[in-house]
Order: structure tokens, then sequence, then C-alpha cells
């Protein structure tokens, strides 16, 4: 995958088959973000070669997608039949699997919208390599136009109870969207004919009311006495958790989680001392400029070969979850006795503090990346502020740097935006 991404050349890979029986086949295509990968059923009629689309992956794994093809594709070529593929064209009364509509969601956002926002959705709805989630509790053979919103609530309640609050939030958010992705592309009329229509007259998650616990704006920051504290322990970690990186590059940047936890080489550049993401929680391209104390962390760290700066020790083509990083927050909390916070509230902690060294809002608004809703800077201001952004950095910076040494941490006087 990763030399087909390289070279921009695709590539088809077969896998083993006898004379006639047809064959599994996984396509890799280049693609800008990152390859697309696809499983195909291949077999030969009338002299040429027939491939009908089964899934993708990783949605669908390797021993997954050989069980698929030899159950579901293999007798019906053996026997001289064709197989329909997973999203051939289906009358209006028949509709489409629960499974087929959270794939298709899952490789739409992962076109549309950044890859950790795209990973935390499949997970949501497929699980761990498409065999999970929310499908897996609805029943991946369900018809989507069946799905009532007795069939999702169990799931969101399993979750809930167990204290996810905000996770449990986020599955029901990804539920809607798919729904609502299924009613609108089936609707669309930009899309053509063929497209696939799932049956669906209204979208069941809309009956699930939201839960306003878990949207409810934090309040919590850390002192710069916790703030040091903090950082020095997890410095005491780095050889144990990979989180402990993570959490540094957070509370020195205050960038959302899922966008460090996730990074790749491709994304910091070593030279220019930056971090620069194409697509963001907020779809805006973002890049900023880092302080010599996230520096020094990166530098630290030791890529996979897939290329995340932050992988997973047992899965090196994987970030960490935000349960790993929230469990190391606990840990410190349990083991250092200060009051709760949450892995979010570093970001409040970062704009907080960067207050306090003197960085007017705008400019802190600007590094986090939050929405401009103005007409001004939605449609019309394209500058990137980047001077700007290196020496607000470089302010925060030595404030930084007295927060970690010698805690004379005086606000400076606050800047005019």
């Amino acid at each position: 995958m990763r030399a087909v991404q390289k070279s921009g050349k695709p590539t088809k890979l077969n896998d083993g088959g006898g004379r006639g029986d047809g064959r599994l086949v996984m396509m890799i295509r280049p693609h800008k973000d990152a390859p697309i990968t696809e499983w195909y059923a291949a077999h030969y009629r009338d002299g040429r070669q027939r491939l009908v689309k089964m899934a993708n992956y990783p949605a669908l794994g390797v021993s997954d997608a050989r069980r698929t093809f030899r159950t579901g594709y293999l007798p019906i070529i053996t026997t001289g039949g064709n197989p329909e593929g997973h999203r051939s064209r289906k009358p209006k009364s028949s509709g489409d699997t629960i499974h087929d509509l959270f794939s298709a969601y899952a490789d739409h956002i992962e076109k549309a919208a950044s890859k950790n926002y795209a990973r935390q959705g499949r997970y949501a709805l497929l699980g761990v390599d498409g065999d999970g989630g929310l499908a897996k509790d609805i029943g991946p053979t369900k018809r989507a136009a069946d799905v009532v919103p007795q069939d999702i609530i169990p799931h969101l309640v399993a979750i809930h109870e167990r204290g996810k609050i905000v996770m449990a939030a986020r599955v029901r958010a990804h539920a809607s969207a798919a729904f609502s992705f299924a009613i609108k592309s089936s609707n669309a009329y930009t899309r053509s004919a063929g497209a696939v229509e799932w049956g669906l007259k209204m979208n069941p998650v809309q009956a699930i009311p939201s839960d306003p616990e878990a949207n409810r704006a934090g309040k919590r920051h850390l002192s710069p006495e916790e703030f040091r504290k903090f950082w020095d322990w997890l410095g005491t970690r780095q050889e144990k958790s990979i989180t402990s990186f993570v959490l540094r590059v957070m509370m020195a940047t205050g960038q959302r989680a899922t966008e460090i936890s996730g990074l790749t080489v491709e994304q910091y550049d070593r030279a220019e001392r930056m971090l620069d993401w194409s697509k963001t929680k907020n779809g805006i391209p973002h890049a900023i400029p880092l302080p010599p104390q996230a520096v020094a962390v990166l530098d630290c760290t030791v890529p996979s070969r897939s290329g995340l700066i932050f992988p997973r020790r047992d899965s090196p083509d994987l970030p960490p979850t935000m349960s790993a990083v929230e469990k190391a927050v606990n840990l410190f909390i349990k083991q250092s006795n200060v009051p709760h916070f949450t892995p979010r509230d570093l970001r409040r902690t970062w704009k907080t503090l960067a207050g306090a060294a003197g960085l007017s809002k705008e400019i802190r608004d600007r590094i986090q990346n939050h929405s401009r809703n103005n007409v001004s800077s939605r449609h019309y201001d394209r500058y990137e502020y980047l001077p700007e952004k290196r020496a607000a950095m470089a302010q925060w910076a030595d404030y930084l740097d007295r927060i970690l040494n010698d805690g004379n941490v005086v606000p400076f006087p606050a800047r005019t935006a």
C-alpha cells in the first residue's frame, strides 16, 4: 500500500485459486490522502475477466474476505453464475443491509473529513476490522430500512452505563449522520441513476434524544502548578506509554487529542518545526509552528513503518485510542490527588495559560483552529497568519518554560486582538 501511494501506480494482488474457480483480488489505487484498497471477486465469462466488488479493506479483513469469497461468491462462480456485488442496484422495496450502509458512510467521510474523524466514525459503527460496533448489535444483515430506534438504544445504553457519556453521544451522532447520508445520497440529483437505493423513509436516530450532559461546556483547566506536576509525571512514563508523548504535545500546543494522536511523518515538518493538517475536524486546513518543548518530544519518537508518529506498541499501524489517553490522565489523578480533569480540559488549559502569557484571543483561536463564523473569515480571508502564529508561539514557549522550570508565572500584559 505504501509503495502504491509513493509510486502513484495502482496494483492488483491475486489470492490463490484453482483454474475456473475464480479468485479473490485486492485492488490498491493511490489517492490524495491514503491509498484506496478494495476486495473483488474475479472470474471469467465469455473469455473476459469480470470483477465484482465485495468490500473495502480494512473494513473487511483478510481472513474475513477469504471466508466471504468462499461462502458467498465461489459457489456461484463454480456453477457458472454471475455473483452480484454488495452495491448492486436493488429495487426500492429491497433496501440494503445496515453493514453496507455504515460501510458506505465510512467510505464517504474518509474522503470528506479528517482521517481521525473518519477513523472514529468507522470504529463507532463497524468496530475493529468491520466486525463489531453498532452494526453488530443491530445485526449486520438487517435491512437498513427496517431499523427502528429500539434497535439502536440498547447499544447506546450499554456505553452510557459504562460511564462513557461522551462516547455514547458520539456513536449516536455518527449513526444519525450515516442514516442522513443514506437518505440524501438516494435522493441527490448530482448522483448517477445507479446510486444505491436504501429504502429509507426516515432517520431512526432522530427519535432518540441527544444527551445534553455530553455536550455541556466544561470549566476545568489546570493551574500552572498542576500543569508542571502533570508534565513532570508524564516524563517519568515515556518508556512505558506512548500516550505520555501524545499528552505532552497536546499540553505544549493546545491541539485536539485525535489530531495529535494520529500525527504522521507527512504532517510534521522537522526542518520548519511545524505541524500541518490538510483536513481537520471543522474541515479547514490547519498549520501551526511548534514551541521547542513540543519539538523535543516529537524528536524523541520513533515513527512506525506506516508513518504514524505515535504508534500503538501492539498495533503499530494504529494510533493510541482515546481510552488509552484517558487512562493515563486518570492514573495521574489517582497517584497525585489532583482534582479530576479530562484530556479535553488540556485544550482549555492551553487557551487559559496562553492568555496569561499575553497572547490575544484572536491568535489563540487561530492556533487552536477554532471556527470563525463571520462572513469575512469564512469566505474572503485566505491569509494564513503564519508570521503572527510564529511570534505568538515564541511568546508562549517563553511562558511555558517559566511554568516548567522556575514557576515564576506572573501573567504577562494581555495584548489586544
